[in-house]
């Protein structure tokens, strides 16, 4: 039989993975000379962790009640000094929904900690992460799985790069900025996070090479030295390579596989020492296959993640959240401009207050600004919002701009962006600070509003005399009342507008003077 594959430069001390020609490597192409590698690095303390959590999983009542778990986690995103070349938020989004898509067949989903994500800018750390712990450390959120993106992360030596690694030192997980939205790689050093090790433990700085291993392969060690070689008849999957039994042996297969792209069928017979065929699960997570369509982890793989979550060293990632907002979110192309209406005139130009459609299931949204249509690199403002409005200042004057939304919740990500909204800044300007809602408040005197009354609002005036026009509109930005009213100094003024009866659904009211702008929504049954 003739020799399959070829040892090259993988370094000692690393768990590395090489593919070669024209080769995709996660979705990104790779070059002739391109060594990547997967950077974590098992302790005896991290084998450990994987038994221990192996003796727990057989008895695991989670496991049974078919309930999911909920794995906060904060995002960091590595930049230049300037601020410029990490990812965005766009890119996080995707990387989210790829990822509880994925997880979420095992009822295991995550949360982005704070709906919020970190930026960094240091030099250092954007150009190789893992030389500048002390920036990541302190960064580190220590009540959630943290992931770093950046642009380099450890150097692999003769060219090579590292494409991601779990740190069990630091217990954080970094990330290449090229690899953000792959369907793998984080889930494979997730996977790490959560104890898991390699299919081939013990294979990776030595694949299997027929010149060197002889086939069948009779060593009773891998070339790591210290891992049993795992034989296909399942009597030592408890001791050698992963300790996972319903995952087959594989020595390190995967490494230079370049059929179909890298997850072609293993097509060469390989035997173990009693003569028994090995055929590897080619669309493991925790394997070196390269662009499988579906990967898979196996029920035991997703009980010793469980297990890692439950233990006592997890309870960081347990305590204190409650349960998430949930739900597939739809129908985001209905959602409407409320405010300023689409394609008219703010009322300000240094304040102006974006008011949009609520989508069911939805709980923050993702706003984009830009002074083109096509958004693109003129971005004047990007920001995750809770609920559905969001106040911009410092804009120009008679000025259009252009605005979408993203509806999102915390475990789902995938929605589309809503249609582009414009509007044009007026030359009346307004200091934000001018009027705080502590001098000028408004409420709803009921919300729900009863079927057949007019609404009617309380309002707080404690910063003078002021001349306000009232206004309210439907959900789809059409307009149901103008008028304007002096509003004396004085608290607890009850105003009713004179709506006529409206229809059960949900309205918004806007109150503006020259020195203040304020919108509240409500809901007629």
């Amino acid at each position: 039989m003739s020799k399959i594959f070829t040892r090259i430069g993988v370094l000692a001390g690393v768990f590395a993975l090489t593919i070669t020609g024209s080769a995709f490597l996660f979705g990104q192409e790779a070059t002739d000379h391109d060594h990547h590698h997967c950077g974590y690095h098992s302790t005896p303390e991290e084998i450990e962790r994987l038994e221990n959590n192996l003796r727990i999983a057989e008895n695991l009542d989670i496991r049974r009640s078919g309930s999911t778990i909920y794995v906060p986690i904060k995002f960091h995103s590595i930049n230049r000094l300037n601020g410029e070349g990490g990812v965005r938020e766009p890119d996080i989004i995707n990387q989210m929904c790829i990822l509880n898509e994925a997880f979420g067949r095992y009822n295991i989903q995550f949360f982005m900690k704070d709906r919020s994500i970190n930026y960094i800018n240091n030099q250092a750390a954007f150009d190789n992460a893992s030389g500048a712990t002390a920036i990541l450390l302190g960064a580190q959120d220590n009540r959630a799985l943290n992931v770093y993106f950046a642009q380099n992360t450890t150097s692999g030596g003769g060219g090579g790069f590292t494409l991601g690694y779990y740190d069990p030192t630091y217990d954080w997980v970094v990330v290449r900025n090229d690899r953000v939205n792959s369907s793998f790689v984080l889930a494979h050093e997730i996977g790490h996070y959560f104890s898991l090790h390699h299919t081939f433990f013990g294979w990776e700085q030595e694949p299997w090479d027929e010149d060197i291993h002889g086939n069948p392969v009779t060593q009773i060690l891998s070339p790591g030295g210290f891992n049993q070689v795992e034989l296909v008849d399942g009597s030592n999957c408890t001791s050698a390579a992963d300790r996972i039994c319903d995952t087959p042996p594989d020595y390190n297969f995967g490494f230079g596989w370049t059929a179909g792209g890298g997850c072609g069928p293993f097509n060469i017979e390989v035997f173990d020492r009693n003569g028994d065929l090995v055929e590897p699960m080619q669309n493991n997570y925790m394997g070196y296959f390269l662009n499988c369509n579906d990967y898979e982890f196996t029920p035991t793989q997703i009980d010793v993640m469980i297990a890692d979550f439950m233990s006592p060293a997890r309870d960081h990632l347990r305590d204190g959240f409650g349960t998430p907002d949930t739900g597939v979110i739809e129908n985001e192309s209905d959602i409407t401009a409320i405010s300023p209406p689409n394609g008219e005139e703010s009322d300000f130009y240094d304040e102006v207050t974006l008011v949009w459609d609520e989508i069911p299931n939805a709980t923050f949204y993702y706003l984009e600004v830009s002074e083109i249509p096509f958004f693109g690199v003129s971005l004047v403002e990007t920001v995750l919002v809770e609920g559905n409005s969001y106040t911009l200042s410092g804009l120009d004057e008679l000025e259009t701009y252009y605005w979408r939304v993203r509806p999102l919740n915390d475990t789902y990500y995938c929605a589309d962006r809503s249609p582009t909204f414009s509007f044009i800044t007026t030359d009346v300007g307004v200091s934000v600070d001018e009027i705080s809602e502590s001098e000028f408040s408004m409420r709803l005197h009921q919300n729900p509003v009863p079927s057949g009354t007019d609404p009617s609002v309380i309002i707080n005036n404690e910063y003078g005399m002021q001349d306000v026009r009232m206004e309210v509109f439907s959900v789809d930005g059409k307009m149901i009342l103008s008028s304007e009213k002096n509003i004396p100094v004085g608290s607890h003024q009850r105003i009713h507008l004179n709506t006529g009866v409206l229809d059960a659904g949900m309205y918004y009211i806007r109150m503006a003077s020259d020195k203040m702008q304020r919108v509240e929504p409500f809901i007629v049954h």
